[in-house]
């Protein structure tokens, strides 16, 4: 990761010479001497990476790593100076007389990153020092780099089906019912989850099962993510025949395709495991070796990731792999280790706390097995992570594996997921605003035309996908909604984070020796509590300077309104502060318009959920990109919002009065509420990038208009609560990227709900009134998953006619009074999978299609959640 750091720092030293291409000569050439000499050093990091695990190199890449850091901080705050002078040279008198000092200050300014340059300098001196003193670039070139060392434990444990396979009975039988189905073809079976879920272990009990006998010719290969292609194919023939031929070791690639298919070819049948696949490119370069001759050939294939599970083939059988619940967790845990009954609940915490993970609950009892008193297992459960990875390496090189096989801005996003609380359930949105904030997000991607938000919602998947991040909630059309991180992953992030000084995390209940060292050289704070304790132990501190984020997480915090002031004065150079999770504050203060750095700002709740009321100093915020609040609270919105040209979200549920925006925000692209009266003043005809839009009016309208919204091209979600009737929808059918719709209040013509667009997949409607059925209307909409009826009104009768709502996968029908009867005819509904029906007393149940009725319910996604 530090050849990415220095990367990064050289292409920000770039940036910076073009940008202030009118700096002091002297100051200009010590930032190209910064930039040239980190180039040279490169070299040196990349190949001392490969070495990180002996000591001296290991410091002094970290060395490295910190000029790396330090140069970054020296350019953003001069930059930041610059600007603050640019905003007074714009403002009136006062803001002019400042400039004066500012222009006195400027040539002081420089003398100072002058001097932080030469300082600078002086240190990477001492590094290329210490490099040739320490003769690191021989030892380097001298030490054989042996890149499988990593794999060493996966490979151990393939062939272990011996092991209680606890958990897995189900998916034994399903994947048994794949290999024995009787097809002729040839069949691909993929397997995929976290490591240390027992993905080689379940394959190897299906290799070794009874019921596989038949298959005479067998092979087990485990692919390395430095893999060789040659020497993969070498590896499969050398499994299915036991030969050691030199020969192979002289034919090229073509060649041992062409030898393995031959040999195959004169075989009945077989069976290929390929354990632990990184990439699909493998299976897809060596698969046309493998003759589908009608044979009832079968090939299993393991992988942690789900793009390469599902992209091995179009007939290929994916299983994912799930964690063991908690009974079956503690079932494994017995199995190996009896707990006496005074230390059975100290067990089940820590079963509880290895998440469902097979290997862990295996090393676990492994350990605790060792030593059966109360004391010893205490003290485990107080550093599991620590003593987990001290009785073994396997774990931690496990989960080490996929973070290796991250980039760079996909590291610095995963390890972010540290400043959230053990059990935290992370909002996904929020989660891909604060990774732009903190600009692991480039904002280059944009000049393609791609919005950074897509971007972080890429890397969201990508980290799901390498299941390094689990799946919490999911919107109908599979966007994820919320999600989580295992504990023990957690604990690698926090570690991780802290080595590479991505975060310092603060929590008071922790009883640390030395808590200042948490903190010291981290570039981004969490408090999860003692707010006071937290600024107390910084003090005056010079990292204050160097601080870019800080954030109140999870748990219940009321700060103090000095505490509150201190947090807006000492950190000047703040680009995230997020609040949002502290409660009972009396106001905000004006200090937070001195943070003109900030690109998220998240507000803090107030006391009994009074209205809290935004000071007119957020007009400074010139950079803030999102402003967001706790969603318990109401927010009063000065008139200098409309300052604000860079913001692209608002995320507020309540809002009291106007929101103070204007056409010229043309960034934005979130406006979660607003009311009609002030949406009917704005001209949307440059609101090209708004994708969310709620709107709601409890005003005396006799007819909502909502015409202008045929501008807003990108629509992806609008929410409208309207309490008396909405004259047209018609200029939604303009809205070609619209997916998620809901609609409350009385429409003129209930009709028009066919004219939405085809990309609308999710449709909630509240209290409209219907003169009949409305399925006959919404029918025409071929491509909605979820439907969701609340309050509607229409006749007694309800009816799904045949071969309609082809893809409707979730239906909840709930409060409808006045129905009587729900028919569905034979072909409707055929990719139905949950139903949900409340409050509707009329209806028999007996009524309803029994493949209707028991079907699992609708997860909840409320209809003000637009993201």
């Amino acid at each position: 990761m530090v050849d990415a750091v220095v990367s990064f720092t050289i292409e920000k030293l770039n940036e910076f010479v073009i940008k202030q291409a009118n700096i002091r000569i002297g100051v200009k050439d010590g930032i190209e001497w910064l930039k040239n000499e980190l180039g040279y050093l490169l070299i040196s990091v990349n190949a001392a990476e490969a070495q990180h695990n002996l000591p001296h190199i290991r410091l002094w890449i970290d060395e490295v790593k910190d000029v790396a850091n330090q140069a970054v901080i020296i350019l953003e705050r001069f930059s930041s100076q610059q600007e603050e002078q640019a905003a007074h040279e714009q403002g009136g008198v006062l803001d002019r007389m400042r400039s004066f000092i500012c222009i006195c200050n400027k040539e002081v300014n420089l003398y100072d990153i002058g001097k932080d340059i030469e300082s600078l300098k002086e240190k990477i001196i001492g590094i290329k020092s210490r490099r040739d003193e320490y003769r690191i670039n021989d030892i380097i070139i001298n030490t054989p780099v042996v890149q499988q060392r990593k794999r060493t434990f996966v490979r151990a444990a393939s062939f272990d089906h011996e092991k209680d396979v606890i958990g897995f009975e189900d998916d034994v039988q399903t994947l048994l019912a794949q290999l024995v189905n009787g097809d002729p073809f040839l069949g691909l079976i993929s397997i995929h989850g976290m490591g240390g879920l027992g993905k080689s272990t379940l394959a190897s009990k299906l290799y070794h099962s009874s019921e596989l006998s038949y298959f005479e010719n067998r092979a087990w290969v485990c692919v390395s993510e430095e893999y060789e292609i040659t020497r993969v194919l070498r590896m499969i023939i050398k499994s299915f025949t036991g030969d050691q031929q030199d020969s192979l070791k002289e034919m090229e690639e073509f060649e041992l395709i062409r030898h393995l298919r031959n040999m195959l070819l004169d075989v009945d049948h077989y069976l290929l495991v390929i354990d632990d696949i990184w990439d699909v490119d493998v299976w897809k370069k060596i698969k046309n070796a493998f003759p589908d001759k009608n044979n009832g050939a079968r090939v299993i294939i393991t992988t942690r990731n789900k793009v390469v599970a599902e992209g091995v083939d179009d007939t290929c059988f994916v299983h994912e792999l799930r964690f063991l619940g908690a009974d079956e967790s503690w079932e494994l845990f017995c199995k190996r280790t009896k707990p006496t009954p005074n230390l059975e609940i100290l067990g089940k915490e820590m079963v509880d706390k290895c998440g469902g993970l097979p290997l862990a609950i295996v090393i676990l009892s492994g350990l605790l097995s060792q030593n059966k008193t109360y004391t010893f297992w205490s003290d485990v459960k107080d550093h599991l992570w620590r003593k987990l990875k001290g009785k073994s390496a396997e774990i931690e090189e496990l989960l080490n594996l996929s973070y290796d096989d991250l980039s760079f801005r996909k590291k610095q996003c995963f390890l972010y997921l540290a400043r959230f609380p053990e059990d935290h359930i992370i909002h996904v949105f929020n989660l891909k605003l604060l990774w732009i904030a903190e600009e692991f997000i480039s904002e280059a991607d944009e000049e393609d035309g791609v919005y950074m938000e897509d971007v972080a919602e890429d890397y969201v998947n990508e980290l799901i996908n390498r299941n390094m991040i689990q799946i919490e909630l999911l919107s109908p059309e599979g966007q994820v909604l919320m999600c989580r991180v295992h504990d023990l992953v957690r604990d690698l992030a926090i570690e991780k984070a802290r080595e590479h000084k991505i975060l310092g995390i603060f929590d008071s209940s922790k009883q640390h020796p030395n808590p200042i060292s948490w903190l010291q050289g981290q570039s981004r704070h969490a408090i999860y509590d003692g707010i006071g304790e937290y600024l107390k132990l910084l003090g005056p501190n010079s990292d204050a300077l160097k601080l870019r984020s800080l954030a109140i997480t999870d748990r219940i915090v009321t700060p103090e309104v000095e505490e509150v002031k201190l947090m807006y004065t000492r950190f000047k150079y703040l680009k995230v502060l997020d609040l949002s999770r502290a409660e009972d504050s009396e106001s905000i203060p004006e200090e937070i318009g001195d943070l003109i750095h900030l690109k998220f700002l998240g507000l803090m709740g107030s006391i009994g959920g009074e209205v809290l009321a935004i000071p007119s100093s957020i007009g400074k915020l010139k950079k803030l990109q999102t402003l967001c609040g706790s969603d318990s609270n109401k927010y009063e919105f000065p008139e200098e919002i409309c300052r604000l040209k860079e913001i692209r979200h608002l995320s507020f549920l309540n809002i009291e009065g106007k929101v103070n925006i204007d056409s010229n925000q043309t960034k934005l692209q979130t406006i979660s509420n607003m009311s009609y009266t002030e949406w009917s003043h704005i001209d949307t005809i440059n609101w090209t990038n708004l994708h969310t839009l709620g709107i709601e009016s409890s005003e005396e309208e006799e007819e909502y208009n909502f015409e202008s919204m045929a501008n807003l091209t990108s629509l992806r979600s609008l929410r409208m609560f309207m309490d008396n009737c909405i004259t047209t929808i018609q200029p939604l059918a303009s809205c070609k990227h619209l997916k998620r719709v809901a609609l409350m209040g009385k429409m003129k013509d209930p009709e028009e709900l066919s004219l939405l667009p085809d990309s609308v997949t999710d449709l909630f409607l509240c209290k409209t009134e219907f003169e009949k059925d409305p399925m006959r209307i919404l029918e025409s909409l071929s491509n909605l998953i979820a439907l969701h009826l609340y309050q509607c009104y229409w006749d007694r009768k309800m009816v799904c006619t045949a071969d309609t709502f082809p893809c409707l996968q979730y239906l909840t029908i709930d409060s409808l009074g006045s129905l009587e009867e729900f028919q569905v005819d034979e072909g409707a509904l055929p990719c139905l999978k949950a139903f949900e029906m409340r409050n509707c007393s009329y209806i028999k149940k007996d009524m309803i299609p029994q493949r209707i009725i028991s079907l699992s319910s609708v997860p909840y996604v409320s209809p003000y959640w637009l993201h």
